[in-house]
């Protein structure tokens, strides 16, 4: 069991975020977003915690978009963005193409948070500019087509599947809200909705997350200073203190996926990060836990 009170949070020598969010780790590399800079950071160095120059081993790329979620695709060069615009396959040497409008309007409503599933599905969530009303919805995309699955969200995040692929964690950042569906992987289908968590205190609220092995879901507690881990059926396991003052999203990878990554918004003067990690956007440690591997995202 990991000592979530002393781990050994490093600060990553890689370019500072406005919007630090959507961290992956897939094809031994780690990605991650600024979504207000429409920017892209590629690390092919897997050791975070060891390195000592990581941002020399980090490219900077440019978005075509406001792209909030990234994907790995089969191809280790290419990945799928969505962002305001809809989707695009962004790849490191052959720059961006748009693959599709969204069904929302653009003008109010952006792509935000989302997973692929074990079959490939991509599972996006929504969310509006305005924060009201509740028109953000969650869509799964699959063979070029969009389905609406679940509608009433302000700012769908957290989106998660366990490891049997028989759950799927989905929170919302302004409904302060986490829920378990059950799943049909096969089928792509969701079933019974249960609530997890509601979260009561001052601002803190539920942002991205990610899965381990073990049926952990972790979720970033934005303004909260913490993430929450919380078992496979739903039940609240422990916090785990940050540094940070607003976690944005966990991902684990590295050498046998257990270092955790973790993207930060910028700190305020109400929110300040702590004594040495000042202007962090980008932290990480090792753990004793094991995370799930990036499903992979198949377009048409």
């Amino acid at each position: 069991m990991m000592n979530s009170n002393s781990l050994p949070w490093k600060a990553l020598d890689v370019p500072a975020c406005d919007l630090g969010e959507s961290p992956r780790y897939a094809h031994g590399r780690w990605v991650w977003l600024d979504i207000h800079q429409r920017k892209m950071f590629v690390c092919k160095n897997p050791d975070l915690i060891e390195a000592h120059h990581l941002s020399l081993d980090t490219q900077v790329f440019n978005l075509p978009d406001e792209i909030a979620c990234i994907l790995p695709t089969a191809n280790p060069e290419a990945w799928i963005g969505l962002g305001r615009g809809g989707v695009w396959r962004t790849s490191q040497t052959q720059g961006h193409t748009h693959l599709q409008n969204p069904t929302y309007d653009a003008t109010q409503h952006r792509y935000n948070d989302g997973r692929a599933d074990a079959k490939g599905r991509i599972w996006i969530s929504s969310l509006v500019d305005a924060r009201a009303p509740a028109t953000a919805e969650l869509f799964c995309l699959t063979e070029g087509k969009i389905q609406q699955q679940v509608d009433g969200l302000i700012v769908g995040n957290g989106l998660a599947f366990t490891p049997d692929g028989a759950n799927m964690f989905l929170a919302d950042t302004r409904h302060k809200c986490i829920w378990r569906y059950e799943y049909d992987l096969s089928a792509g289908k969701l079933g019974k909705r249960h609530l997890v968590h509601r979260y009561t205190k001052g601002n803190e609220r539920p942002d991205g997350a990610c899965m381990s092995t073990d049926g952990s879901y972790w979720v970033a507690v934005l303004e909260g200073y913490r993430l929450d881990r919380f078992g496979s059926d739903g039940q609240f396991v422990e916090s785990i203190p940050l540094p940070i003052a607003k976690p944005t999203m966990p991902c684990f990878g590295g050498e046998g996926l257990s270092t955790l990554l973790v993207t930060s918004g910028k700190p305020d003067g109400q929110h300040p990060n702590l004594e040495g990690f000042e202007q962090a956007s980008v932290i990480a440690c090792k753990t004793n836990f094991t995370g799930m591997a990036e499903a992979i995202a198949v377009w048409g």
